[in-house]
């Protein structure tokens, strides 16, 4: 018995020591969940609109995702070892994610049964949770997906008495096993009861399935965008909720991977930058009230259709800060010693492999509202990229440079717009705004180009610094700010700002001109946030 178990040992090491590059891994998780759902819709259809075939997959791959990195999570704690080199392991079990609908077939002889969540109150889910989901509707069978359930929960027991020798620590990871995928199988009911718990806390012993159902199955707009189809509403709000709970399990599971590589990512990923993105998503917004306050919907799917938003702009800005530390390699060794790459934390592929999953995680937070904004965030990639990387590598090109990064600023503001105006689009948006918001940003942003001069002149990139040196450049990147400002009270035809903006632009101008401010950034960034503030109460309230 022990040889045998030793050649396991044996076996399962070799499995460990197998490298799986984080692209392949994900590329096979994609295709395998494809499978799952071309079984389901192809093989035994009930849906022949695309939106519905796309609603079906993200939701499996949520669901599915979210329970493999946190059961993968579980047992490397358990085993002690780096989630690393659980890789291949997963990466075959993942596999068993096309067993249920296979094993209904194969039980009824022609289709799937009908396999949802768990749905009911505290008092239910605890009957479903010792019975080990046996309580369940009779229209809702669960068959192919409990008997996969139950050999998950028995292979995860095995494999750490194998490689642990300890029974105790082996029925923990088994019960965590059960524990994670009931929790995954009955997560509406858990939102529902966190939900009610703000909005009725006395409500929460009474719940019952339908209503459950009913505030997820509800057909609502997310302020001015609507999803028309009822019959995926239920499945297409859930995933609003789990596109966060996955960038959050991503974030843990590549904390426990390697905690240095994720704190490199996060300082590197430039605090005041992520406030400049969310606070252009925050204009869009009110701009988008502004004009269309009849699409003031406010439900909790609006809220996370939000963060979804914002977090969606923020991964997409942390990936062009990957793309741009990549191409300004050299640059950065003289002007921005403490990068990531510069400190030899990542590998140039690395860092490549790192910025695709981060790019594609942008565009699944704009596409769980709409394709439109997946769109939007798409477009903002292509102009980050074209700024930085050859063969356009636009930001060598003073004016140019400062307005490709002033038109990928104007598309986050659009997306705060866009979510209100719906279908609208453009229509109640002011030109005006628009032609301000391009020559305020293209005038101003050079001032992100003084901390680099050093690295810019030997590499050629022609800023306005290099170009004119560093006083001289500070005056005329000054001048330009300034101008900015009072062009608001022309533009905007609103002679009441004008001493404001004297005050505010003459402000941004010293902040500018004066050598001893460290941070530029912040420093215009706050007289910016306050004349913001008093533009908006002048025109609006």
């Amino acid at each position: 018995m022990e040889k045998a178990l030793e050649k396991v040992r044996n076996l399962l090491n070799a499995i460990f020591e197998k490298e799986v590059g984080v692209l392949v891994w994900v590329g096979s998780f994609l295709g395998i969940v494809g499978l799952r759902v071309f079984i389901e819709t192809i093989v035994i259809p009930f849906s022949n609109t695309p939106d519905g075939v796309l609603v079906e997959y993200l939701h499996n791959l949520f669901f599915f995702l979210i329970s493999f990195v946190v059961i993968w999570l579980i047992l490397s704690k358990i085993l002690h070892i780096n989630p690393c080199k659980l890789a291949a392991l997963f990466l075959g079990a993942a596999w068993l994610i096309v067993l249920p609908p296979i094993l209904d077939i194969i039980k009824t002889g022609q289709g799937v049964y009908w396999s949802f969540y768990a749905l009911d109150g505290p008092k239910g889910l605890w009957g479903e949770f010792i019975t080990f989901f046996g309580h369940l509707p009779s229209g809702i069978v669960y068959f192919g997906t409990r008997i996969v359930f139950a050999s998950v929960i028995g292979l995860i027991f095995l494999l750490a008495y194998v490689l642990t020798k300890n029974l105790w620590r082996s029925l923990f990871g088994a019960f965590m096993a059960y524990l994670t995928l009931f929790f995954m199988g009955s997560f509406p009911s858990w939102f529902a009861f966190g939900y009610y718990f703000f909005v009725d806390p006395q409500k929460i012993a009474d719940i019952q399935g339908f209503h459950i159902a009913q505030l997820f199955g509800a057909q609502t707009s997310i302020f001015g965008v609507k999803f028309d189809n009822l019959k995926y509403a239920f499945a297409h709000n859930l995933d609003l909720v789990y596109f966060l709970v996955l960038v959050g399990a991503l974030c843990w599971l590549f904390f426990a991977l390697n905690k240095e590589k994720l704190w490199a990512v996060v300082k590197n990923a430039r605090l005041p930058q992520l406030i400049y993105h969310t606070g252009l998503f925050g204009v869009g917004l009110g701009l988008g009230f502004l004009a269309y306050p009849g699409n003031l919907n406010l439900n909790v799917f609006s809220f996370f259709a939000v963060l979804d938003l914002i977090v969606g702009v923020w991964l997409a800005w942390v990936a062009s800060v990957i793309v741009n530390d990549v191409y300004d390699f050299e640059i950065d060794k003289i002007s921005n010693a403490s990068r990531p790459l510069q400190m030899n934390i990542f590998t140039r592929k690395e860092y490549l492999n790192l910025g695709v999953i981060i790019f594609a995680l942008s565009l699944l937070g704009g596409l769980m509202v709409s394709v439109k904004f997946m769109f939007i965030l798409f477009f903002y990639q292509f102009l980050a990229w074209a700024y930085s990387a050859p063969p356009f590598r636009l930001k060598k090109f003073p004016g140019v440079a400062t307005f490709i990064s002033a038109l990928a600023s104007l598309l986050i503001m659009l997306m705060g717009f866009f979510l209100f105006s719906g279908d609208q689009n453009i229509a109640g948006l002011s030109w005006r705004i628009i032609i301000l918001l391009l020559a305020a940003l293209t005038l101003s942003l050079p001032i992100k180009d003084f901390k680099d001069i050093e690295g810019d002149k030997k590499y050629r990139i022609w800023t306005i610094p290099v170009i004119f040196g560093e006083e001289k450049g500070r005056l005329i990147v000054a001048v330009g700010i300034f101008i900015s400002f009072m062009l608001s009270v022309f533009l905007l035809n609103e002679f009441r700002l004008f001493w404001w903006a004297l005050l505010f632009g003459g402000a941004a101008f010293l902040i500018v001109i004066n050598k001893k401010p460290r941070q530029l950034f912040w420093w215009v960034l706050g007289v910016v946030s306050i004349y913001g503030i008093i533009l908006v109460k002048t025109l609006f309230l």
